[in-house]
């Protein structure tokens, strides 16, 4: 009797629901639809003498019987053929090949994932493989053993098919995973950023499910450079506010940004949309009534109460003061700056410059406080770096991006004032 060579389906053997929160907020699932797809494939184990191996009536004719049962999801009564095959006298190393694929398609299908593995090892432990055919085996079995929750024996299969050539984005990552879910968050990161290279290197931007393990991995590991260079690219397809936030707390953990640049810092989370509560928008609005920026102040203020975070709840009178408060201090100030402007040119004084240019863009008046800002830069400042810096904001704000990426340039690499800048590009980019 013959019995084609192929095993029954063993497919779909990947989790089609992996979430893990590393930490707060984040929450999404790892391997996405199209991967799992890719994973899904039926694992058969060829036998390279003959498209069909003969077997004896004993054994095919339950083994037949087990196929149609586990077609009906009669799981108990295929078992039980199978075990009759298994009983029959001489059975061949062959026969046994093909009663081992039945049991584990079996134990497959009932979910019985470490079972289906023992059994499609046993399988391929009876029949020469090739090369090709053995790196097959070892896959299969690393994403039976990761179905099972025995993520240590996946890795070690896995980590075999690997060098054996099995090398699909699918099946690495699916490693990579195993070890993140072994409590190994450096060799998971290990796989994945080698997996984020190699698709850069081809022209391919990674998946955001991808970057979103990485990110997991390099969080764990407590790797903060590589968590801060990854969220980085995430931002570039999923600008959103959880990750803007994510960004923020961390950079601020790594290092603290100097008071200085206190309003500068507030002015990139305000500008991401990464503030959700009355209390930010009215610290940084007095930040930048301080700063002597009541125009600033103004439009913070505005904008929390067109996103109805403002206006309402028991601080609503202290907010409606403030604002009543900025829109004074700006009128005061738009009509005495003309004359500032005038005496600061005058006097030569480079940091006065500075400040009108910052108050002119905060006012409205983009193009002027631009120019002010460049001509103080031309003279002497105490600290050029932070004017630089609002300069570069103040152009991309006008929608001047490439002389803004210029003056970014302008900037030390290794100052705070760079740092800050680099998220300002980040932040540009993710809106075109």
């Amino acid at each position: 009797m013959a019995v084609p060579a192929a095993s029954p389906d063993l497919s779909a053997l990947s989790e089609t629901a992996m979430r893990h929160a590393p930490f707060q907020a984040f929450k999404r699932l790892f391997l996405p639809a199209a991967l799992l797809a890719s994973l899904a494939a039926p694992f058969a184990l060829a036998v390279p003498a003959a498209a069909e191996i003969a077997v004896s009536p004993a054994v095919g004719q339950p083994l037949q019987a087990a196929r149609t049962a586990l077609e009906k999801k009669q799981y108990a009564n295929a078992l039980k053929e199978v075990e009759r095959a298994s009983a029959a006298p001489k059975v061949t190393a062959q026969e046994k090949w093909a009663i081992e694929q039945m049991r584990a398609a079996i134990y497959k299908a009932q979910g019985r994932f470490d079972l289906a593995a023992n059994a499609f090892e046993a399988a391929a432990k009876l029949v020469p493989l090739s090369d090709a055919d053995q790196g097959g085996v070892l896959e299969t079995l690393s994403q039976l053993w990761y179905r099972a929750g025995d993520y240590e024996k996946s890795i070690q299969f896995g980590e075999k098919a690997i060098a054996a050539g099995r090398r699909s984005d699918a099946f690495r990552q699916m490693v990579a995973e195993a070890y993140y879910r072994a409590k190994k968050p450096v060799e998971a990161a290990r796989i994945a950023q080698a997996l984020v290279t190699e698709q850069r290197k081809a022209g391919k931007t990674p998946s955001p499910d991808l970057l979103q393990f990485l990110a997991a991995s390099e969080f764990a590991s407590g790797d903060s450079a590589g968590y801060i260079r990854t969220l980085r690219q995430q931002l570039l397809t999923d600008p959103s506010r959880a990750n803007w936030q994510r960004l923020f707390d961390t950079m601020e953990r790594t290092q603290k940004v100097p008071d200085r640049l206190d309003l500068d810092w507030a002015r990139l989370k305000l500008a991401a949309d990464a503030y959700e509560n009355p209390d930010s928008y009215t610290e940084m609005a007095q930040l930048a009534l301080v700063s002597d920026l009541p125009g600033e102040a103004l439009s913070i203020l505005e904008k929390g109460w067109a996103g109805g975070i403002l206006g309402t709840g028991p601080k609503a009178p202290r907010q409606e003061r403030m604002r009543a408060y900025a829109q004074e201090q700006r009128a005061a100030q738009l009509a005495a700056l003309d004359e500032r402007e005038r005496q600061a040119i005058a006097d030569k004084d480079a940091e006065s410059l500075a400040k009108i240019g910052m108050a002119r863009v905060t006012q409205g008046q983009a193009d002027k406080g631009i120019a002010l800002m460049q001509q103080a830069l031309r003279g002497k400042l105490r600290q050029p770096n932070p004017v630089r810096l609002r300069l570069a904001m103040a152009q991309y704000g006008a929608r001047q991006a490439k002389p803004a990426q210029q003056t970014l340039a302008t900037l030390p690499a290794d100052s705070d004032e760079a740092r800050l800048g680099g998220l300002w590009s980040l932040l540009y980019a993710g809106k075109k």
